[in-house]
């Protein structure tokens, strides 16, 4: 596995995740979690490019 499909796939399951911290009632880490989990996409997707590049 690339290192890129692991942030991404990380990425998802925190954006995934994070609307179950918040009907939990804990709306700060359900907010950390989902921007979070879209950070890491965008590193994720910024990366599967530079590999794509590398090609």
């Amino acid at each position: 596995m690339k290192s890129s499909t692991g942030v991404i796939i990380l990425g998802i399951i925190w954006i995934l995740l994070s609307p179950l911290l918040f009907w939990a009632e804990n709306t700060e880490l359900g907010i950390i979690w989902l921007c979070a989990g879209i950070i890491e996409l965008i590193f994720g997707f910024i990366r599967r490019n530079k590999e794509k590049k590398d090609k």
